[in-house]
């Protein structure tokens, strides 16, 4: 029973039944219209996106105002806007109260919304490497990608979202949506038709440098799932400065023949999102403690 009160469906569904309860209620006692307004207004109160109960709760009860306000005006009648007004008053309290007092919660649902994204984000580094190294013909395409990150939770961006959360949780969304920029560019990176030599010189350190990366993704994963980490992963500081090196090492010393060899610019700037890749990690990381 527990866990499902941590199921953010349930709750609101649980909401939704106490609200429709209380609210024919109060209409069976409170009422002055026989329209049933205060169980359609406590309900429509309450549609509204994840930690933004009151704000939004009270954006819609202004909206059924305004509308009870235009009734009035074409019908003519002060005393038909009084008692309209006084039945979505009524709605509109029963609704954000019991919004707020059987909230859902941000925290569970944000964690919720990222963890596939997280994995997906690893899977999807693994094949673009794959695709670097063995440099064959077979393409994987983006869609689970960018199917994922059509479920990331934008409602943290939404005016009114909760204050104490608003900040850290849209940094880490920022976050995430510019390492999906990163893979994305890795990607079509990927695909060009390198010079099997080239990528044999810098392979063991690049896969050195993947393995630490998917045990970096890994962590996020855990810390998400609320799992204390028995190890820190590595920093990835050491494994993208000896691919540097690497690279530097093997790369034409004339800057005219870069021109001659899009191998060596290609690789450049997939090395380069590489050490992108790690930062964003790095302040991921460092987000979540």
């Amino acid at each position: 029973m527990t866990n499902l009160l941590k199921n953010n469906i349930f709750r609101f569904s649980i909401s939704l039944l106490i609200a429709l309860i209380l609210s024919l209620v109060a209409n069976f006692y409170l009422a002055v219209t026989e329209f049933y307004l205060i169980p359609l207004t406590a309900l429509y109160v309450m549609q509204t996106s994840i930690g933004n109960e009151f704000y939004q709760g009270i954006r819609n009860f202004i909206f059924v105002l305004v509308i009870v306000v235009i009734s009035a005006l074409a019908l003519h009648s002060l005393q038909f806007f009084y008692q309209i007004a006084h039945d979505t008053l009524v709605g509109a309290v029963i609704g954000i109260a019991v919004n707020l007092v059987v909230s859902r919660q941000p925290d569970t649902e944000f964690r919720n919304k990222l963890l596939p994204v997280i994995k997906i984000f690893n899977h999807y580094f693994s094949m673009i490497i794959d695709q670097l190294l063995q440099q064959d013909s077979n393409q994987f395409n983006n869609t689970s990608l960018e199917n994922a990150l059509l479920t990331l939770p934008d409602w943290v961006y939404e005016r009114g979202f909760n204050s104490a959360l608003q900040n850290g949780y849209q940094f880490f969304l920022i976050k995430i949506e510019q390492i999906s920029d990163i893979l994305f560019s890795m990607h079509y990176l990927a695909r060009y038709q390198y010079d099997k030599e080239l990528i044999a010189k810098i392979r063991p350190t690049l896969l050195q440098y993947v393995e630490n990366v998917n045990q970096f993704f890994s962590a996020i994963e855990t810390v998400l799932q609320l799992i204390k980490l028995e190890a820190n992963p590595s920093d990835l500081e050491n494994e993208i400065s000896e691919l540097q090196k690497q690279f530097f090492a093997v790369m034409p010393s004339s800057l005219e023949l870069w021109d001659m060899q899009r191998d060596y610019v290609y690789l450049a700037a997939f090395i380069y999102n590489l050490k992108d890749l790690q930062k964003l990690l790095l302040k991921l990381g460092e987000s979540l403690r």
